[in-house]
């Protein structure tokens, strides 16, 4: 799964879905769930419920009503009582239900940004340098070109959220486990901007570690390592790290860790804390 659903970014973005399919037994099932990373072939998929490998499944993204057809691949994760994560395959990779344009592969840049266009409302994962990200991180637009539009225009992080779940999901969570909650479920004092873009980590031990965010805010950042962090670990950090202009770390502190979709790779979310005076 994890060599397919890396042909193109794969970014953490949380999108409600139906999926429809066959069950073991042989019966038609009907569930809610939510998209936790996608790209433009797959995605991973949490539902209340168990998938069977490859069988075809019809996914629903509830936010436009587009559908496709999905081969489940496999689990991602352990199920936590009746709610699991699952890997899944378009059947036919010409088709994009998510409303969201993927740069091909072998495109290089220092990062890559999920945007919107101010004039067609298009999403896109752009590629950016480390220079557009800081413009758009102080000016909040970019002048882009847009595929839809034809043209160039002025780009700037998505107005609307697709975090919010529907109550039908919540619903089938809190039947399934009573409480479940997750990195990309929780309620935020500012929006999480989805974003792939380098970041430097160095612990009060000296330790470095190069990683890769998955999203941004205000307030902190996600990133995925294959280091261990401890809930409550300080640690000083440059987001987005650029080595050939390193600006000063901040100091932020570990607030959440969660197993990642990949093995042994692990989510963080970090939150800066108060500047010292």
């Amino acid at each position: 799964m994890e060599n397919e659903l890396r042909r193109t970014p794969r970014i953490m973005f949380s999108i409600p879905v139906r999926i429809r399919g066959v069950d073991e037994n042989g019966k038609p099932f009907d569930t809610a769930g939510r998209t936790i990373t996608l790209n433009r072939h797959g995605a991973c998929v949490q539902i209340s419920g168990r998938l069977k490998p490859g069988r075809t499944v019809h996914i629903l993204n509830e936010a436009n009503d587009a559908e496709a057809e999905f081969r489940v691949v496999g689990p991602i994760s352990p199920p936590t009582d009746r709610v699991g994560e699952w890997g899944v395959e378009c059947v036919h990779p010409d088709q994009n239900i998510w409303d969201i344009y993927f740069p091909p592969s072998e495109e290089d840049s220092d990062a890559h940004v999920l945007l919107a266009c101010r004039n067609c409302q298009s999403l896109s994962l752009q590629s950016l340098s480390l220079v557009e990200v800081e413009v758009l991180e102080t000016a909040g637009l970019l002048t882009k070109p847009c595929m839809r539009c034809a043209q160039s225009t002025t780009w700037g992080f998505p107005q609307r959220s697709f975090e919010v779940e529907t109550m039908t999901y919540q619903s089938a969570v809190k039947e399934a486990t009573g409480q479940f909650r997750t990195l990309a479920s929780e309620r935020r004092k500012s929006m999480r901007k989805p974003a792939q873009m380098p970041v430097r980590v160095r612990d009060y031990y000296g330790e470095v570690d190069i990683a890769q965010t998955e999203n941004i805010s205000q307030e902190g950042f996600c990133f995925t390592s294959s280091r261990t962090y401890l809930v409550g670990q300080g640690i000083v950090a440059i987001c987005p790290f650029d080595a050939a202009n390193i600006k000063p770390e901040v100091r932020a502190r570990i607030v959440r860790a969660e197993a990642g979709s990949e093995r042994e790779r692990f989510v963080y979310g970090v939150k800066y804390e108060p500047a010292l005076h």
